[in-house]
């Protein structure tokens, strides 16, 4: 079909739902004369945008009656400039609640479209400019509107969140108003059914004047907390990067196998320097972090649980918030980065092996070959990166003697106790029933995985 012809079609199709639309809305009204407020219009258009109370058809008719009031109202009394003044209200109690950038944009994508996640980060970037973000967020904060793409990392300026957001973004969009209208209600019902969350950085009120130097950082700088060493880092991505790109599993599982041992010392020596300028045990708790990773549908539950493995042999634990689609990990910053690291490497690895296992038989193509995949996949690849820590683990104690066993033990502890701090009432997951064919093509897929160790792992 030609692009003009795509065009009338879609036209033609926009025509006959406006018609529905506007049929439905004014029997709607008839009904209930209340319902030329505007504000009463969004609270209801919210209350049937997402939830439990959603309602497809009732929001429409919702919709239709702002649309009529849009185009009736002088530029002040619009739906519009209402929907923009209590989406910026939202926002800054959301992100006061706990919520970071990320989290706001991961959550609006999760509930509606990538679209509509592009929306809610135009938002984010004029909360940044309101808020002076880049001379007085914390570095994480800055990381993640770099990330979302509202943020230059080159020269620290936003390059999102100028005026008249709601109308910016259509025009980049390409919609129609009422489509644009629609978005904006659907982010405000996103920001309106978030509930608040254990905070892992300080909200904007509690922004200091300057973030020049670092303000937000621990005590003592990077090289005392165990923030990993960016040469270091560079060589364990390039490794897991041709774990990812080769084609032949015995040099996949090579590169990822000397990945993990990397990993595993770089951490072991970062706690031993941290120790030994803190001085104490009890002052190494100070240097656990909590993280949010945002973990994507389908398979969510699956995914995290390769997350949590992973996460546990490096000294990370893990905790599966599936309400809100992603998993808080605890741990000290190098063993976060490493985790995190690893974990996107390894997901590649099993999307790909899940892919190749079922290519040449269509009856595996399940959501239950699918989901044991992944089970196995993540029960095998932790079996073998304990096995690649342990062969670091016994060099480092032929370096650093007895001295190292309490280290371990020290930051074993500081994590466990700031787990219970933030999530008092956790409780583990639920296991399922497994599909047989999937689990055993996930454990050969993990045996397969490229780990990296500086000796050849065993397989069996």
């Amino acid at each position: 079909m030609g692009r003009n012809s795509q065009q009338r079609r879609q036209q033609q199709q926009r025509r006959a739902q406006q018609r529905d639309r506007a049929a439905f809305s004014r029997r709607t009204a008839g009904a209930d004369p209340s319902m030329a407020d505007p504000a009463r219009l969004v609270d209801i258009a919210c209350a049937v945008a997402l939830g439990p109370g959603a309602d497809g058809r009732h929001f429409e008719a919702a919709l239709a009656l702002l649309e009529e009031l849009e185009s009736a109202a002088g530029p002040g009394e619009r739906p519009s400039a209402l929907l923009h003044d209590r989406i910026t209200r939202a926002l800054d109690a959301v992100l006061e609640g706990g919520w970071e950038p990320a989290d706001v944009v991961h959550a609006t994508r999760r509930a509606f479209t990538q679209r509509l996640g592009r929306l809610a980060a135009q938002y984010v970037a004029a909360h940044a400019r309101q808020h002076q973000a880049v001379h007085r967020a914390p570095p994480r904060w800055l990381e993640q509107l770099a990330e979302l793409g509202v943020l230059d990392p080159t020269d620290g300026r936003l390059t999102g969140g100028h005026a008249d957001v709601l109308a910016r973004w259509a025009k980049a969009e390409r919609l129609h108003p009422a489509d644009s209208l629609g978005g904006a209600v659907q982010f405000l019902a996103v920001l309106r059914t978030a509930g608040r969350l254990n905070p892992l950085l300080p909200p904007p009120s509690r922004w200091v004047a300057s973030n020049a130097g670092n303000a937000y950082g621990p005590p003592g700088g990077a090289g005392t907390t165990g923030e990993i060493d960016a040469k270091a880092l560079r060589t364990i991505r390039a490794l897991l990067a041709k774990a990812e790109a080769t084609t032949f599993e015995a040099e996949a599982d090579a590169f990822t196998a000397k990945a993990q041992e990397l990993m595993a010392r770089h951490s072991i020596d970062a706690a031993v320097l941290a120790a030994a300028a803190m001085g104490d045990g009890g002052r190494l708790s100070r240097g656990t972090e909590a993280r949010r990773i945002h973990i994507d549908d389908p398979y969510a539950d699956e995914k995290v649980g390769l997350l949590a493995a992973i996460g546990h042999v490096n000294s990370v634990t893990c905790v599966w918030a599936s309400a809100a689609g992603f998993a808080t990990v605890v741990g000290f910053p190098v063993d976060l980065q490493l985790t995190e690291v690893l974990f996107t490497s390894l997901l590649v690895q099993a999307t790909h092996a899940s892919s190749h296992a079922t290519a040449h038989d269509a009856r595996l193509r399940t959501a239950s070959f699918r989901r044991a995949f992944l089970v196995a996949f993540a029960e095998r690849v932790a079996e073998r990166l304990e096995a690649a820590t342990r062969h670091a683990a016994e060099a480092a104690e032929a370096e650093y003697g007895s001295s190292l066993v309490p280290v371990l033990q020290h930051r074993q502890a500081a994590v466990q106790a700031a787990v219970e701090e933030l999530f008092p009432d956790t409780v583990p997951m639920r296991s399922r029933r497994l599909d047989a064919a999937g689990y055993h093509a996930g454990r050969a897929a993990g045996d397969r995985a490229d780990l990296g160790a500086g000796k050849p792992l065993p397989t069996g």
